[in-house]
């Protein structure tokens, strides 16, 4: 059985009756979207509706499953291959589902690994990650494989970015909250004595003095999450409205003690460096 031919047998059976997709719909108790697919061999008719199918364009289900009209000597050779055929997409999808289910489980089984790790600075890890995504990629296409080639690269992309987006969420709350490390998938940008890892949602600032500290310490560095309404809100206090104005400031010199001024979140609504705020007072 072919799906892309039965669906092209369909749609010739139904120009040959003088019938719009929506009239065969209505017959079939179907969505017109549902005939569409049939057509494009995106999908199957259910089982139910084979009889109806056939009664409607006066053929049997043979000559449907077969995706033409048989001549009488041939039907019982058709019948035949009809039959290995069913049994064989049966196998197929069997086995289709078991893949999809055993590379799912793997790229589950890869970010789990992938966070447990994530603190430490090893390249293995974003191997790991990227390995993750591939399985997510590949479990993707074993269900859709009998699909046209522009509906399987949209459904892969969608289920790709489902799960980045995801993936993304949980390691920025991870950099965010914990200050640890930097992101897996980035774009490093470095002078002097600031180094900025930019991702398409957010970009994490790590200052080598800082981070090589703290590394000595626990083992890990340090790495400060910037959004781009905290240039808004903090950093355009300083002149600073991106990234490479930050690279290009005073704070990323060595020997600048950052702590007390590049921390956005140690500033006030105003953008007032705390500690200039509490000197004042103090006075």
């Amino acid at each position: 059985m072919n799906q892309m031919k039965i669906g092209k047998f369909i749609k010739e059976l139904r120009i040959e009756k003088k019938m719009t997709q929506a009239d065969l719909a209505e017959k079939l108790g179907v969505s017109n979207r549902a005939v569409s697919k049939w057509e494009n061999g995106l999908n199957m008719p259910d089982v139910s509706l084979l009889r109806p199918i056939c009664e409607i364009f006066d053929i049997t289900i043979n000559e449907l499953l077969s995706a033409e009209k048989i001549e009488d000597e041939n039907k019982a050779k058709k019948l035949e291959e009809n039959y290995i055929c069913a049994v064989d997409s049966k196998i197929k999808l069997q086995n289709d589902v078991a893949g999809y289910l055993i590379l799912k489980l793997l790229a589950l089984f890869l970010f789990f690994i992938v966070f447990a790790f994530f603190g430490l600075n090893a390249w293995w890890v974003t191997v790991l990650l990227l390995a993750g995504f591939g399985f997510i990629i590949a479990s993707s296409l074993k269900l859709v494989k009998s699909w046209n080639t522009i509906p399987k690269i949209i459904y892969v992309l969608v289920i790709f970015f489902i799960t980045y987006g995801l993936y993304t969420f949980v390691e920025f709350k991870y950099v965010d909250e914990f200050d640890l490390t930097h992101p897996r998938l980035y774009i490093k940008k470095e002078k002097n004595n600031c180094v900025i890892y930019k991702t398409p949602f957010y970009s994490c600032v790590e200052y080598k003095e800082q981070s090589q500290k703290l590394k000595e310490e626990t083992g890990v560095g340090q790495c400060h999450v910037t959004l781009r309404d905290e240039y808004e809100n903090g950093w355009s206090y300083f002149g600073i409205n991106n990234e490479d104005d930050l690279l290009n400031s005073r704070f990323c010199d060595y020997g600048y003690d950052s702590s007390k001024d590049c921390d956005v979140v140690r500033c006030d609504e105003n953008g007032t460096p705390l500690h200039l705020k509490d000197n004042k007072e103090s006075n």
